[in-house]
Formats: C-alpha cells, structure tokens, sequence
C-alpha cells in the first residue's frame, strides 16, 4: 500500500504518518520507482496500528500525591488521613458553606452525574473539548 492510501485507510494526513514512521510505530518498505523509491506498507501492520489509534486515551483529571510529615512541616499544610488537605481546600471548606453551596445540596460526584457539562465531560475523560463537541454533533 502506498503513502496516500496508508495515511486515507488510518485517518490521518500523510505528514502524520511520515511522523508515525519517524516515531517507530509503523515501518515502512521502500522499492525502487521510476524516478525515486516509493514507500510501501504492510496491510496488517496498518490494521493493528488503526485498532491502536482507535483506543480511547484516558488521561486522569488531577494526579494524587502523598507527602510525607517532613514535608508538610515545610509548607505548613494540613495532613487528614485520607490524605492532604492544602490551604484553598480548607479556605474553600469555610468559604462554600456561607455561599449556600453547603450541607442544603446534595454533592454527585461527576462520574455518577446523569448531564455533564463540556468542562465535565473534559475533566472526567481527559479528552480535548473539540473532539466532545464533534462527538456530540
């Protein structure tokens, strides 16, 4: 298969699949042409590699980290046992009782909300707020 219809049958523009050879993720044959080598690839190769393109990327929201006590005395943060409490956590903590947004509504973690909003959706799945827009249209 050539360039063209390798970087058609993918998905993909013919630059990125230049950039997929140069990366290592697919390799490419090349035979002697009329004029100068054509590049050919391998119809299975090509097949594994648009199942791996396929597979969605989950990309977490936040990264957790642990600190230990010497840690926290040197920036001064609260330890709970679950984990760390930093100082706009507990100002937020003081602050959204007196905004209302308080014990008076229940709280739904995002992954068991029924609606998400773009920015939610975003969040929970890592994904670009384009492709979530195309995917909703």
């Amino acid at each position: 298969m050539n360039k063209q219809s390798a970087a058609d049958f993918l998905g993909v523009s013919v630059r990125a699949l230049e950039r997929y050879v140069q990366q290592g993720k697919i390799s490419v044959t090349y035979e002697k042409g009329k004029t100068r080598p054509t590049a050919n690839f391998d119809q299975t190769e090509l097949e594994a590699f648009k199942e791996e393109l396929n597979q969605p990327t989950v990309k977490p929201a936040f990264e957790s980290r642990q600190i230990t006590t010497q840690q926290q005395q040197q920036t001064g943060k609260l330890v709970h046992q679950s984990g760390e409490i930093g100082v706009i956590d507990k100002l937020s903590s003081i602050i959204e009782p007196l905004l209302g947004k308080g014990d008076n509504q229940p709280v739904v973690p995002i992954a068991d909300q029924l609606l998400l909003t773009i920015a939610e959706a975003q969040a929970l799945t890592g994904l670009s707020r384009k492709f979530l827009r195309d995917a909703i249209t």
